[in-house]
């Protein structure tokens, strides 16, 4: 297998481990890459936004390539569909070979009649060699200065979608001076530069073990909107997850709502706050959510099930 991109994310800085090449994409450089390679198959994640990706479409089945479609069936972030956007996501789905969902219930986003193509592979992230090695949680703590000992903690890329001042009023409104909200990833948009007080801790971007090391010594979860591949590593951890309705994300399927954390009305920040409180308090139900959400991604966040997922739809695919 070998992935095709335009290199990794900016700011990564750790070694890929598989066979990958960067190059620009666009129609020309991918058309030409593939007949110099000549692949069994061809499995593609690209947005709407990328034209080039439909005339290559057409071109790899004039070569009599197969062709997987990998995503989410349609756009879940649009802000509107239209009769375009759907038309363009048909097409996609008919002249696809195969196609993977990041979540069984993103087939409902499909016409039924592309359902016996399609094949789930619950969009997960790979745990296999990490061990929770710290010795002490305080040793953890200090190593990014923070000084309290309970802590709420939100950690993706800061966004304005996810409705950061929600959770910025919901933890003030907790009046705990003992609680601090810990807030880690890259702020492009500039949504945490009025977010400031006490016991509020603002870390940039940190990868591999140092993310996990961190998310195991936190207490709570929250992202108030558009939560989502971040509920793994939560829930892998042990955290139980506070969040907002409304958001539609494949990886919220993890999310039992009074399981292994809460889901309350959007724009609720009353209900958001009350939550937090509940389990800020209540350790033996933060417990209980703790065990369910590692159990959720034990069984259902698995990477060997993602990879059936994949397997399945080149089997498929491969066989016709």
């Amino acid at each position: 297998m070998t992935v095709v991109s335009e290199g990794p994310q900016k700011g990564y800085s750790h070694q890929i481990e598989y066979s990958h090449i960067d190059i620009p994409l666009n129609f020309f450089n991918l058309a030409k890459l593939i007949v110099k390679t000549a692949p069994d198959a061809i499995i593609y994640w690209v947005n709407l936004k990328h034209l080039y990706m439909f005339p290559l479409l057409i071109f790899l089945k004039l070569l009599k390539k197969k062709i997987i479609y990998w995503g989410h069936g349609i756009d879940l972030l649009g802000k509107r569909a239209t009769k375009l956007k759907y038309l363009l996501y048909s097409f996609e789905h008919w002249i696809s070979d195969a196609i993977i969902l990041y979540g069984h219930h993103l087939k409902a986003n499909l016409h039924i009649k592309y359902h016996q193509k399609t094949f789930i592979a619950n969009n997960t992230l790979n745990f296999n060699d990490y061990k929770f090695k710290y010795s002490n949680k305080d040793d953890i703590l200090l190593r990014y200065n923070i000084e309290t000992k309970i802590n709420i903690i939100c950690m993706g890329r800061m966004q304005k979608r996810k409705r950061l001042d929600h959770l910025f009023k919901a933890f003030t409104s907790l009046g705990r001076n003992d609680v601090g909200l810990i807030f880690v990833g890259p702020d492009d948009e500039g949504v945490l530069k009025d977010i400031n007080g006490k016991n509020i801790y603002k870390i940039p971007p940190i990868y591999g073990d140092e993310r996990l090391d961190l998310l195991s010594v936190a207490d709570i979860f929250c992202i108030p909107g558009a939560i989502g591949l971040s509920i793994v590593d939560a829930f892998y951890c042990g955290l139980p997850i506070v969040t907002e309705a409304g958001d539609v994300s494949p990886e919220i399927m993890y999310l039992k709502d009074g399981v292994n954390g809460f889901v309350v009305p959007r724009d609720d920040i009353q209900l958001l706050t009350e939550k937090l409180r509940l389990l800020l308090e209540d350790t033996c139900l933060r417990a209980t959510f703790s065990k369910a959400a590692k159990e959720e991604i034990a069984t259902n966040g698995n990477m060997n099930r993602m990879c059936k997922g994949f397997n399945d739809a080149l089997g498929f695919a491969l066989a016709k």
